[in-house]
């Protein structure tokens, strides 16, 4: 370890750790594996909570460290080390205090994890964090969380089978409040339909308390799920749409979906032509869309009395 950073983090001295930032990234980054090791010593002792002094060197530390990472594109080398301390402040409370400010550990977690997230198109670092990374949804911080899912929606475009393993863990996050992570679920619905299956009820619930922007996530959700023909998904899904398409905001996205159901299921359509009459007549725009529908059902109707 550079002597620098054996000198600040051995003797915890605040009065050197600005001198870091004095030297050049080359010199320092062979050591930052070391660092980041000695800081999760430091930050895992019982007396750090209440350590101004040592709170104040780790996070300068982590600062100079995170830079050095970021300026030598050294993130695969010191993964490991960097996920590691990461972690760690999951054994550490990380809820806020009465006036809002973060506990010392959400403080390194927080310093951290945009440093390793986002790499969210780097497959080696993924791994090692996104495990860790859904830990951190259900522990009382908002800010976290909320910052949590914005990285994991953007893994969500790149690496949706290393989220896939932890889709009931985002569902129910989903579920808590945490509607940003929706948009993860089109991505990991072909790999994890249970899951999310299981909880198909509760997310529909949700529909009219998100913004507009969730909304179209949802109904990309069902679209997926349309895809896969499953019956048991259709019947929840089909009742929610037609009732949805009163409000012309996704009447495209809407009639896409029950279109693709026509095409395999247009039998579970029948009982909601009145209904899909009335809303094209209120909407004569949706007239072609709409044909499409009841051709397919009429289509059946023919041939039952054809039998």
């Amino acid at each position: 370890m550079h002597q620098l950073f054996r000198l600040v983090l051995g003797q915890k001295d605040l009065s050197r750790a600005g001198d870091l930032f004095s030297l050049d990234d080359s010199e320092i980054e062979g050591s930052l594996t070391e660092a980041l090791e000695q800081i999760k010593i430091i930050s895992s002792s019982s007396d750090y909570q209440t350590n101004n002094n040592d709170q104040a060197v780790v996070e300068i530390c982590i600062t100079r460290i995170t830079t050095a990472i970021r300026e030598t594109e050294s993130i695969e080398k010191h993964a490991k080390a960097l996920v590691g301390l990461w972690d760690s402040c999951l054994e550490h409370n990380l809820r806020p205090s009465g006036k809002d400010e973060d506990t010392p550990h959400a403080k390194i977690a927080s310093d951290i994890m945009s440093c390793i997230l986002q790499n969210y198109n780097r497959p080696p670092v993924m791994a090692l964090a996104i495990p860790i990374a859904v830990k951190f949804l259900h522990r009382g911080n908002k800010e976290l969380c909320r910052n949590m899912s914005n990285y994991l929606s953007l893994a969500a475009i790149t690496k949706a089978d290393l989220l896939a393993d932890h889709t009931e863990v985002i569902v129910k996050s989903i579920l808590q409040g945490n509607a940003m992570l929706l948009r993860v679920l089109p991505a990991v619905y072909d790999k994890q339909p249970q899951p999310i299956n299981r909880h198909l009820t509760e997310l529909l619930a949700l529909m009219s308390q998100l913004e507009q922007p969730e909304q179209y996530h949802l109904l990309r959700l069902l679209h997926v799920a349309a895809k896969r023909k499953q019956p048991e998904v259709v019947q929840k899904c089909i009742p929610f749409l037609i009732g949805h398409l009163k409000d012309s905001t996704h009447n495209d996205i809407i009639l896409s979906i029950l279109i693709e159901i026509a095409g395999y299921e247009p039998v579970a359509l029948n009982s909601f032509l009145p209904m899909l009459k009335e809303i094209a007549e209120r909407f004569p725009y949706l007239i072609g869309q709409m044909a499409r529908i009841y051709g397919a059902v009429g289509h059946v109707d023919e041939e039952k009395t054809q039998h």
